[in-house]
Order: structure tokens, then C-alpha cells, then sequence
């Protein structure tokens, strides 16, 4: 269990406040005083537990609240993804929470389960879920091949945030996304064209449909975060 953790100064707090209003308020996503709060709180446990093992680079409140949380949240962009819509997510390779963490304090009618192959890193995520009351989100110490022959066809929504090629990602997957859900990539709006081209290849094997990108400026300032995602949907029956 993590120590107590200090409060950081509120300079920095403001910083990532105004950052993350910023960042969301131009995307349509306004969020709760009391949803700030609790991401807030996120942040600070994931710099408190960068002290002991590598978490994150990112690590200042500003860019954080923008390439870490605002990003994560960018997902609630895409169409038919609503935050008060009830539907199960897969977090695969989640890190310090990314995206499951913010995802699942926006949307509580959410199920998210985030899996990482780290121990430390799945720990650190349900020692945070606890702390923050997060009822809707449960870690798990697993690597999706696992977790397919345990869970298949379970989840609504599966997301890949910055962990692999499009094509090793949807052989992993793929069994996991239940007929009508979708596989989710967060991309960089500069990705090769061959990954994207493997990566329909594969999709194709495997019976999925590759939807056309979709593209999202994550306002940051003077230099916004280029997101694309690339979203593969398995037919329903």
C-alpha cells in the first residue's frame, strides 16, 4: 500500500485545472468540479508513485492534464460512445491508468477492467480504484492472449492506448470484442501507412471491419495533440 501522500502545491493543481478545462470545454466534454477532484487525485498518486518505479514521463501538471487525461478522455468523441450509456471496456496495457482510470471516473455507468502485463503497474491502479471509490473499474494482472480464453466475446469496447501495431494488437484482441463491439486504437495522426495497411489486413483475417480514422485535435496550448484513432468493429450476428 502507498504511503500518504503529501498534497502537491496548489499552483500546481491550478496549472492542471485550467490545462484540462482547456483541453476538454473546446471538445464538447465539460467535466464535473467533482470529476476534476478525483483525476486531480489520480495525478498526484501517479507522481508520489513515479518516486519508486517508472510510471510515466510525463510528470508536470499542465502536460499532464493534456497528454495524459484529456487524451484518454478523447474517446467520448467518437460516435456512439456515450459517457452515460452502459457498456463494458477493456483497458489492454493500461499503465498507470491510462485510459481506465479517467474513463472510468467520468463515466460510472461504465464496467472497465484493465489488464498489464506489470504487476507493480496493476497494483498501483487497484490501490487507486480503492482509494478513489472507483466501484466501476477492476485491475487485473493479465496479458490479453490470457484473458481471451477466459472472457471471450465479453467486451463492448476494447482500447489499445499507445501499446502496439495495429496488427500484433488485433491478434491479441480480437476474440475478446463481443459481435457488434469495437477495437480501439489511440494513434498518432502521423502513424505509418503501412502500419494502417497491415493493420487492415489483419482485420480483414480476422473477420473485422476497419472503419475510416478518425481524427481528433486535443487542444494544448500552443502545439495541440494530434490524436487518431483507428476503430476495427466485429459484425454482429
Amino acid at each position: 500500500m502507498l504511503a500518504m501522500i503529501e498534497p502537491r502545491a496548489e499552483a500546481d493543481r491550478t496549472q492542471f485545472e485550467a490545462a484540462l478545462a482547456a483541453a476538454m470545454i473546446p471538445l464538447g466534454l465539460p467535466l464535473a468540479a467533482s470529476q476534476v477532484t478525483l483525476l486531480w487525485t489520480h495525478f498526484e498518486r501517479v507522481v508520489e508513485a513515479n518516486r519508486h518505479f517508472n510510471l510515466t514521463r510525463i510528470t508536470t501538471p499542465a502536460e499532464a492534464a493534456v497528454k495524459h487525461y484529456a487524451d484518454s478522455l478523447s474517446l467520448l468523441t467518437l460516435p456512439g460512445i456515450g459517457r452515460n450509456r452502459k457498456l463494458s471496456l477493456l483497458d489492454v496495457g493500461t499503465g498507470a491508468g491510462f485510459p481506465a482510470v479517467p474513463l472510468a471516473i467520468v463515466c460510472p455507468a461504465w464496467r472497465i477492467t484493465a489488464i498489464d502485463g506489470a504487476g507493480k503497474k496493476v497494483r498501483f491502479v487497484a490501490e487507486t480504484a480503492e482509494a478513489l471509490g472507483l466501484k466501476n473499474l477492476e485491475a487485473r494482472h493479465a496479458r490479453a492472449a490470457d484473458l481471451a480464453r477466459e472472457l471471450p466475446g465479453r467486451f463492448d469496447l476494447v482500447v489499445l492506448r499507445a501499446v502496439t501495431k495495429l496488427a500484433a494488437g488485433l491478434t491479441e484482441v480480437s476474440p475478446l470484442a463481443r459481435p457488434g463491439g469495437r477495437i480501439v486504437f489511440y494513434k498518432t495522426a502521423t502513424m505509418f501507412v503501412e502500419e494502417l495497411e497491415a493493420g487492415r489486413r489483419k482485420a480483414e483475417s480476422l473477420g473485422l471491419k476497419m472503419c475510416t480514422p478518425v481524427d481528433i485535435d486535443v487542444p494544448a496550448g500552443d502545439e495541440d495533440l494530434h490524436r487518431r484513432f483507428i476503430i476495427c468493429e466485429r459484425p454482429a450476428r
